[in-house]
């Protein structure tokens, strides 16, 4: 009876413990649908984003649970005409730029930043691998 009850004891520990190490790794990655979401708006963009995307990168910008930094890029996103503002231009390349901000979020803005009307084939493969984190 003892040993089952260490064994028991000691499962549980492992399972937080696997638990916490899933969560900090979605940390890491940004950890929010909002990135994919985002990426796959940006792969069918055609020079600026339609009525329903607009709507649903409004509720992103509004979520609680998006971060900052990703509640920038879809402001930004959805305020694209052809291209981003020059307003919003500068707030993505201090995202790009910022070494603290995780990878995935990074690319994005960097790719929002230098669209014109579209993605490139190289930066929509690149999207692609976005939508699919």
């Amino acid at each position: 009876m003892n040993g089952q009850f260490r064994l028991r004891s000691i499962v549980a520990v492992l399972c937080l413990l696997v638990g916490f190490s899933v969560q900090a790794a979605g940390e890491q990655q940004g950890g929010s649908g909002a990135i994919a979401e985002m990426s796959n708006v940006m792969i069918g963009l055609q020079h600026y984003p339609s009525d329903a995307e607009k709507a649903r990168l409004k509720q992103i910008a509004a979520d609680a649970n998006t971060s900052a930094q990703e509640k920038t890029i879809a402001t930004a996103l959805m305020n694209m005409e052809h291209n981003v503002s020059s307003g919003d231009k500068a707030k993505l390349k201090q995202i790009a730029d910022d070494a603290s901000a995780p990878a995935n979020v990074r690319e994005l803005a960097g790719i929002l930043m230098n669209m014109s009307h579209k993605p490139s084939a190289e930066d929509k493969a690149k999207l692609q691998k976005l939508a699919a984190q």
